[in-house]
């Protein structure tokens, strides 16, 4: 690729398994517990009634007294339907296609965590998850394929965790995350007469960070809890690969200096902190509430460069995210010795403006409405199930490409998420 030629590169590297629009954040994946997703996650840094605490926080697993194995499927149903509203080509006149279909996909998302007390005071855990992810895809033809026409970033989590009660009201825990990071993102580029060429991108990277908290029973009845996730920098290495339908369109590609290429770039994926309250009204009814902060604002912008010194691509692109905040409200209601049931609200603020909205991440502010229930199947095994629905404001878009003619993609978006979990616990008495 050529400094002859500009695609926008920049949105490339925020692009797992389920769409945009399903996370908590930007594309950070909440969908970490089951029991979690029935009271919409409200609380999560202090509830700690299964192994997930872990990721929520790891100082929860001092109130595990016994060894224990979840593992968990949450299946994700989203919908993401594009609206044209003046889209343009790159000559100018009216973008020529369709509208992308629905350019989210359905997905299964696993999840796993397992916690030992090694003695009385100490627990060790270690869970396996997906922090962030994105996918999202279009076909090949829609209006804004110069934009953007597959996104898909998955990342592989693994974390082993301490947890030490330091009191028998303080607790403390600490964590290591070692994370993988695959990048896959595809746009059409435009050639003129010969036809369009298709950029691929595909990278990888291995990197780590570190997760801690605490909780505090400030009474029998009442438990607060503090959780930080770091930032994860991750440097991505990747190959650009350039394909064309036709040997005119290769000679097109070639002479704009559109050639494989190796291509790097940064990011940082970024750091949280919540705190939560639990609160046992009775031996049945619980309430839970929480309000979580992501420093989306690191995400300022993306600088791509290639080691091709006869065509060097230095190109920045402008993102300006902000930092957001999620605010929980849950219950819990527990109607004999096999059943809880479960109920929740929470509110997503969207890091992304609409002045730097893009067709790979076209999120916006999240409602959450949820409800679950765990039945004890015996005394090893108890069921839970969570489903939460997802109302999505409707994210507006005006995009401009930096490729010839700047064409750009304007309309809005109209989308919603349904999400179910089902996750097995194993306790070893």
């Amino acid at each position: 690729m050529s400094q002859h030629y500009k695609i926008k590169l920049g949105s490339f590297l925020v692009a797992s398994t389920l769409s945009s629009m399903s996370y908590a954040s930007g594309f950070a994946i909440i969908e970490q517990s089951v029991t979690g997703l029935g009271r919409a996650f409200a609380g999560s840094a202090a509830v700690a009634e299964d192994a997930s605490t872990i990721f929520f926080n790891p100082a929860g697993l001092t109130n595990l007294p016994d060894a224990e194995l979840d593992i968990a499927l949450n299946y994700i149903a989203p919908q993401s339907q594009f609206k044209d509203d003046g889209s343009t080509s790159p000559f100018g006149t009216s973008a020529k296609g369709n509208n992308g279909a629905d350019a989210a996909n359905n997905a299964i998302v696993p999840n796993l965590y397992y916690s030992q007390p090694i003695n009385d005071r100490l627990i060790f855990g270690l869970g396996i998850n997906a922090p962030f992810g994105l996918v999202t895809e279009y076909n090949d033809t829609w209006k804004g394929r110069y934009h953007a026409v597959k996104s898909d970033l998955k990342t592989v989590n693994i974390n082993p965790t301490l947890a030490y009660k330091a009191s028998d009201k303080l607790s403390l825990g600490f964590g290591i995350n070692l994370q993988k990071i695959d990048l896959e993102l595809t746009q059409m580029a435009f050639l003129g007469a010969p036809g369009d060429a298709k950029i691929n991108i595909k990278g990888d990277d291995l990197s780590w960070g570190y997760n801690l908290g605490l909780t505090y029973q400030i009474q029998e009845a009442t438990r607060i809890g503090v959780a930080y996730r770091s930032k994860i920098s991750h440097h991505i290495t990747a190959n650009a690969d350039i394909t064309t339908q036709t040997a005119a369109a290769q000679t097109t590609a070639n002479g704009a200096g559109l050639i494989n290429t190796k291509i790097s770039g940064d990011v940082v994926l970024p750091e949280s902190l919540s705190f939560a309250i639990h609160h046992q009204l009775n031996n049945q009814w619980a309430v839970m509430g929480d309000a979580s902060w992501t420093r989306w604002s690191r995400f300022k912008d993306l600088t791509l460069v290639t080691p091709d010194t006869a065509h060097p691509l230095n190109k920045s692109q402008p993102e300006n995210w902000s930092n957001v905040m999620r605010y929980g409200l849950g219950l819990s209601y527990a109607h004999n010795d096999q059943w809880i049931f479960r109920g929740g609200i929470a509110y997503d603020e969207t890091p992304i403006s609409d002045e730097f909205r893009t067709p790979r991440i076209p999120g916006n502010d999240r409602k959450w409405v949820s409800v679950g229930a765990s039945y004890k199947y015996s005394q090893n095994v108890t069921l839970d199930m969570g489903y939460s629905h997802l109302f999505i404001s409707n994210p507006k878009i005006d995009d401009v490409a930096s490729s010839l003619g700047n064409p750009t993609i304007t309309g809005e978006y109209e989308g919603s998420i349904d999400l179910l979990g089902l996750q097995m616990r194993w306790i070893f008495l």
